[in-house]
């Protein structure tokens, strides 16, 4: 995946250090002397967290396991400096709470995330207040506007994300089925073409191999002789028709491994897909095809969107007339996780199909065990 922030976690980084250097030497006049150890430890503990929260994946990261914790962490880091340091010297240190709402977005919806925003600047300012012993309701009006258009302008950008993953998955969608179109126009041709060779010549080659028979029984001599090669080259030539026609129809199918390797080529480079699928596997099926990658690339969207994953698995084998596909990946699933929408959608298209899913879990991430009905190619 991506990263959440690309220029707003630089900035964010620039704008921690420069609060971090401005309390210094504000210490430096205040304080001489004092030891400001705990300032020093909340400082840099408020900049690890901002470091974790914004990597690319991990269970530290926003959407990780414990990415709410470290948020709830964070903010309580920037009240404990608020405490220590008096808000009569040290306005700008609601900055620190600035930055922190704008990775609300990330992890919420917007709404919540202003009400939070709100709840948040209300509670710093009544700190102020109380510390200072003086109103400070303009304060918290201009520190908390910037709140709100932080958290408006991340919304802006993880909406313009979502977006931009929505189009790169609609288009490997795309190329997939276009894969499969091409797929469908050789079969829809070379069966044509084989149907052809069996009904029209395979049918004047039997009729010709009969009466060459009948022909046979009805001469001798050097007549029979040259009567009997003619039969056998029209048996062979009847043989040659039959194997070309079994050859057309079966090389019409799609592979699978091709098929499922079309929608892994524009991944980010942070996800890896490992395929363990044996090349003979075809889908002779079309429409069957298509939902099959459907729900493949779902899955792949939910392991790139939800689980934090890394790697996924994809493989597959035919046993019994059952051709089964099982996708995990190395993510976290949630404990309090429900099925959604892309699951219903899963289970629906294979319903359609004749199909079945099995929802498990390896280790701490999901399995998708899809079973579906598999027959091997028309050789006729």
């Amino acid at each position: 995946m991506k990263r959440k922030f690309d220029f707003a976690t630089l900035a964010g980084v620039l704008t921690w250090l420069l609060v971090y250097g401005i309390s210094y030497h504000l210490l430096q006049k205040t304080a001489p002397g004092q030891s400001q150890l705990l300032v020093h430890v909340l400082f840099i503990a408020y900049g690890g967290l901002f470091w974790l929260l914004t990597r690319e994946q991990g269970y530290f990261a926003l959407r990780g396991r414990y990415g709410a914790a470290l948020l709830l962490l964070q903010l309580g880091v920037a009240f404990g400096l608020l405490w220590l340091l008096p808000g009569r010297n040290f306005e700008f240190l609601s900055i620190l709470t600035i930055i922190w709402a704008a990775m609300l977005p990330f992890v919420m919806r917007t709404g919540l995330a202003m009400l939070l925003a709100v709840a948040v600047v209300a509670t710093w300012y009544s700190v102020v207040a109380w510390q200072s012993g003086s109103s400070t309701w303009i304060s918290a009006l201009l520190y908390g506007s910037f709140h709100l258009f932080a958290v408006l302008v991340q919304s802006a950008s993880r909406d313009a994300e979502a977006a931009k993953e929505e189009l790169e998955q609609k288009h490997q969608q795309l190329l997939a089925t276009q894969q499969l179109l091409q797929a469908a126009s050789r079969q829809s041709e070379r069966t044509r073409i084989a149907r052809n060779l069996h009904d029209l010549v395979g049918h004047h080659l039997t009729a010709l191999t009969i009466q060459l028979q009948v022909a046979g029984h009805l001469t001798d001599g050097e007549a029979k002789v040259q009567v009997d090669k003619c039969h056998q080259l029209a048996k062979l030539l009847l043989a040659d028709v039959r194997e070309a026609v079994s050859t057309m129809r079966r090389y019409a199918d799609v592979p699978l491994l091709d098929a499922i390797s079309s929608l892994t080529r524009l991944l980010p480079e942070q996800l890896k897909v490992k395929l363990q699928i044996p090349a003979d596997i075809m889908l002779n099926d079309l429409q069957q095809a298509q939902h099959l990658l459907c729900i493949v690339q779902e899955a792949i969207s939910n392991s790139l969107k939800h689980s934090g994953a890394t790697v996924v698995n994809i493989t597959a084998c035919v046993a019994q007339q059952q051709l089964q596909v099982i996708i995990y990946d190395n993510g976290n699933l949630s404990q309090h996780w429900q099925p959604g929408n892309g699951i219903a959608g899963m289970q629906e298209r294979l319903i359609e199909c004749g199909g079945s899913l099995q929802l498990g879990k390896v280790q701490q991430a999901m399995q998708l065990r899809i079973t579906l009905p598999y027959m091997e190619g028309d050789n006729a």
